[in-house]
């Protein structure tokens, strides 16, 4: 299978960084996408869990379907704890609570130190902002710790976020549907036209695409094939061309973008 490589190089120095880190911290605190939480794992939390405690947190609660998030939990959890959150409403004292819990055996005269990592934009700086409140405070040179990374404290916590690391390894299918969710890049894997076409293929098969066509006042038909819905869409928007012809392109970013910010309806991409 043929591999795409998107791995920049300040990922690389963030995967150095990251192995820096796990002897100065705590706890992993590894953010996932409630709608995809295989996809949008950290191809570096295997190697992190032989170091430090992991927990993980599936973001985007809200854009993700409840029955089948509350199954993603309890599989996750046979591995480590596992919250799932909508990360607009803050973070709740029982997830901070189980941090402290399992690291309870750290050195009592300091703060407890936690490392939020993840892929990109799966919502780790909101984690992050939620963690700390507004009153937290970045912090300067420390020794012993890591430069080259963000550093907060607030009261009892010192937590620091690190940049998204892809897998090198990942393959096609993987940044398609990344891309979906808005964690990678469409020239990545092709033009808006193409991935839009592939997500509403996505839909179909999965029998979810109705609930997303309701967006747009569209009713599902077994006689269309999915470059007519997405014409259509095209037309609801105006996403239009001199001669009335419509701009895919357009029309396919409007809907991946609308997509992955969970404008269209709350949509998981796999199950456990």
């Amino acid at each position: 299978m043929a591999r795409t490589v998107w791995y920049p190089g300040h990922m690389e120095k963030g995967r150095r960084r990251l192995a820096e880190l796990a002897s100065q911290v705590d706890v992993f605190l590894e953010v996932r996408d409630a709608r995809a939480p295989f996809t949008t794992s950290s191809p570096l939390i295997g190697e992190l869990a032989k170091l430090k405690p992991v927990c993980v947190v599936l973001s985007k609660r809200d854009l993700a379907e409840e029955e089948k998030t509350k199954l993603w939990i309890k599989e996750l959890s046979k591995l480590y704890p596992t919250f799932a959150l909508n990360l607009r409403r803050g973070v709740p004292r029982k997830l901070t609570g189980k941090l402290f819990e399992i690291c309870k055996n750290r050195p009592k005269w300091r703060e407890l130190r936690v490392a939020i990592v993840g892929i990109p934009n799966v919502g780790k700086s909101m984690l992050l902002n939620a963690l700390i409140g507004k009153k937290a405070s970045k912090v300067g040179g420390m020794p012993g710790i890591t430069r080259g990374v963000s550093w907060y404290r607030s009261g009892n916590l010192l937590v620091v976020d690190s940049p998204g690391i892809l897998d090198p390894k990942a393959d096609r299918e993987t940044h398609v549907m990344l891309t979906w969710l808005g964690c990678s890049k469409a020239d990545v894997v092709g033009d808006h036209e193409t991935l839009a076409l592939q997500l509403l293929e996505f839909l179909r098969s999965s029998g979810s695409i109705s609930r997303l066509l309701e967006k747009f006042s569209l009713s599902f038909s077994e006689d269309k094939d999915v470059a007519e819905y997405l014409a259509e869409i095209g037309r609801k928007i105006g996403a239009l061309v001199s001669g009335g012809d419509v701009d895919l392109t357009r029309a396919g970013q409007y809907l991946l973008e609308r997509f992955a910010t969970g404008k269209l309806g709350s949509f998981t991409l796999e199950m456990p």
